[in-house]
């Protein structure tokens, strides 16, 4: 077991672990390479690293804690919280709807009002 460090072109340096495992079918070993992380240029200490690229994966104790992350009871609850405004909202429009009926009666009412001032109005400008 032996630990092997390689520099790649922007000069940045890792560490792999080399172990040799043999072949039985073609009867020679066979170097396995373990990856281990990157080597601090400085201390020449070996940082850990997932040897992924991109966003490291998110921390399952973190589950549910965050605003993006739901776990199984975050939908419940999310859902409950929808159902609630639904619920909510509906109420609103009933209100709302009400008010339309009452407005619209108001209304012909008014109209009502309104051809009789003109009738009376018309009848005055005859005389």
């Amino acid at each position: 077991m032996a630990i092997v460090k390689y520099k790649n072109q922007s000069g940045i340096e890792y560490a792999y672990e080399q172990i040799s495992v043999y072949d039985a079918e073609r009867k020679q070993s066979r170097p396995v390479k373990k990856y281990l992380g990157r080597v601090d240029p400085e201390t020449g200490e070996i940082i850990k690293t997932t040897g992924k690229r991109g966003r490291p994966p998110k921390d399952p104790e973190k589950k549910g804690k965050g605003a993006g992350s739901a776990g199984e009871n975050d939908y419940r609850a999310l859902y409950d919280m929808k159902n609630k405004e639904v619920e909510s909202l509906k109420k609103e429009l009933a209100k709302t709807a009400e008010e339309r009926d009452r407005l619209s009666v108001q209304l012909s009412e008014l109209k009502k009002v309104i051809t009789v001032i003109r009738a009376q109005v018309s009848s005055v400008k005859d005389l």
